[in-house]
């Protein structure tokens, strides 16, 4: 049995290495066509989209690893079954649940790893890549800044302070814009509670714009609405403002806390963090779904059907988990069930396509 496991794990092991290098190589390469033109601009941007690129595949690795699991375990089972190995462990009476335990104790070993990677690594790199393509490839930035949980940013003698900005939505809250004057004098303060960007400019709600003098302040007016009081596109902020991709749990657990007491919406953020600690589980899932699928091809002589049937599957939970998703976003599911419903369904599904198995 020990060297039933030890050939299982190291097969599995093989084929898994070789399904990350080919998804590592398509998604690489359909990220550098899908921004061709801007790495190909000059000789200095080719050298620091390889570096850019380099600094993705952690996240890529990640993302992929659950389906390169089910593909990996699904070309194994098709190929014992082709090599009359499946009859054999049959007539020797080892069960589907025997089999599946090493891979299961392989898979346990992923979810580590996959965390390990989403927590540590994948935020690290993310940010860096964002900041080289953002900054240094495209030349955005460099006049904003983070600083005391706020993004700060200088223009010319006026001075910016957003209280919270909402990648998601494209949206300020708690926005404060002061114009000095050539003696550093306050001349005017412009207060909005919220801002959203529209057709290309910022429209801003709850406006109070006060002017001062050396007496203090000379006049207060309220609006209800205000176009442009900044000009900045949105992507100017997003290079300081961190996506939930680009933070670990901790640090996304943090920046939840501090959103939920200054009274903002954390919804959205909250099935991200419960999807962090979910993500890592898909691995697990896989095994079952794999047995449930790749058993029934007793008779199969294509290893193609097991990559299609793998592939297949996998397309399947992540429109499952992409659907769940958006309706935690939407609030139409609480944020928990958002980020484990497409676990439970794979979960439930794998485990009966098991039991009804024909052993």
């Amino acid at each position: 049995m020990k060297r039933l496991n030890k050939y299982l794990i190291s097969n599995v092991l093989k084929i898994l290495a070789i399904t990350e290098l080919a998804g590592l190589i398509m998604f690489i390469t359909i990220e550098f066509f899908e921004h061709m033109d801007t790495f190909t601009a000059s000789t200095k941007n080719f050298t620091l989209s390889i570096y850019y690129l380099f600094l993705k595949m952690p996240y890529y690795l990640n993302l992929i690893l659950p389906l390169s699991f089910l593909v990996s375990m699904l070309i194994l089972l098709i190929i014992m079954v082709r090599n009359n190995e499946m009859i054999t462990i049959r007539t020797s009476g080892i069960s589907t649940v025997s089999l599946m335990k090493p891979l299961i104790v392989l898979s346990i070993t992923l979810i580590a790893f996959s965390f390990v990677l989403s927590e540590f690594i994948v935020p690290v790199t993310l940010n860096t890549s964002e900041y080289v393509y953002r900054v240094r490839i495209k030349k955005e930035e460099p006049y904003v800044f983070f600083k005391n949980d706020r993004i700060w940013f200088k223009r010319d003698n006026q001075i910016c302070n957003i209280d919270f900005y909402d990648i998601k939505k494209d949206m300020i809250k708690g926005l404060t814009l002061i114009d000095f004057s050539n003696d550093f004098l306050i001349q005017k303060r412009t207060d909005a509670r919220e801002g959203s960007w529209k057709d290309g400019f910022w429209l801003f709600t709850d406006v109070v714009e006060r002017t001062f003098d050396s007496d203090g302040i000379k006049s207060k007016k309220t609006y209800a609405q205000m176009k442009d009081i900044i000009r900045e596109h949105p992507s100017i902020f997003k290079v300081v403002e961190k996506n939930p991709e680009e933070m670990g749990y901790k640090e996304l657990e943090r920046y939840i806390n501090k959103l939920r007491q200054d009274g903002h919406d954390i919804r959205r953020y909250l099935v991200d963090l419960y999807n962090k600690i979910s993500f890592p589980f898909i691995n697990l899932i896989m095994v079952f779904a794999a047995f449930s699928v790749g058993l029934r091809y007793s008779k199969t002589k294509n290893i193609s059907k097991g990559i299609f049937s793998g592939i297949s599957l996998g397309m399947l939970y992540w429109f499952f988990h992409s659907v769940s998703l958006s309706f935690g976003y939407s609030e139409i599911f609480p944020p928990w069930f958002a980020a484990w419903f497409s676990n439970l369904l794979f979960f439930s599904m794998g485990i009966v396509g098991i039991v009804t198995l024909r052993t």
